[in-house]
């Protein structure tokens, strides 16, 4: 039977999940005195313009859905309030022009 190799990972422990990269799983953010849910998309179907930069987000792009989550919004004002973001106009804060 054949010998495993020392360099293979498997002596190693795991690497912790690090909830915050996976792209599928929204998380909250708070900005402000407002809530913000925000998702990660790998890539968009369709073209979209960023509310930060107002520059266009390409089809295919990977970038960020944000939505409001305040208390008083009802779920359907929430998804209607969905706005695709370059993530790093969302990471900088910029403000919707």
């Amino acid at each position: 039977m054949a010998r495993r190799s020392g360099k293979r990972p498997y002596a190693k422990p795991h690497r912790r999940l690090d909830m915050t990269r996976l792209a599928s799983m929204p998380r909250s953010e708070e900005r402000g005195e407002r809530s913000f849910r925000v998702q990660h998309v790998s890539s968009g179907r369709k073209p979209y313009t960023c509310p930060g930069c107002l520059s266009e987000i390409p089809q295919g792009t990977a970038h960020v859905v944000v939505w409001a989550t305040d208390q008083f919004v009802s779920a359907e004002r929430m998804v209607e309030g969905r706005r695709h973001w370059h993530a790093s106009c969302w990471h900088r804060g910029l403000r919707p022009a």
